[in-house]
């Protein structure tokens, strides 16, 4: 079982201008990590932002073979909206959530919790 890591962020930078990044680690059954970093092209918010880490992360593993995956992410927005407990109400998150089920569909076996 491969492990992905995720997180994201928005802010304000000193100009007034929205800047996002993401970050993803994936890890090896045996510990051996893949760290990555992004920067990202387009303001969003920092759900936005995560969703996105989400799914760089779950597109690296699907481009290198992983089967089965556990992610882990410290937005519990998007772990509960992933998860089905909660709902996904605001319709600029709505094609990010579709986009991460239908990633998550590639896997044999896919999970996700909030750390």
């Amino acid at each position: 079982m491969w492990q992905l890591f995720f997180d994201g962020a928005s802010r304000t930078g000193p100009q007034g201008h929205v800047i996002a990044g993401v970050g993803v680690a994936l890890v090896f059954p045996q510990n051996y990590v893949i760290p990555r970093a992004f920067s990202l092209t387009e303001p969003c918010s920092n759900n936005v932002a995560e969703y996105n880490a989400l799914l760089i992360g779950m597109q690296i593993a699907d481009e290198i073979g992983v089967k089965n995956l556990e992610a882990y992410g410290d937005s519990k927005l998007i772990v509960s909206q992933v998860c089905g407990e909660y709902e996904v109400r605001h319709e600029d998150l709505v094609p990010y959530f579709n986009a991460t089920i239908f990633m998550a569909e590639r896997f044999g076996n896919f999970y996700i919790d909030h750390v």
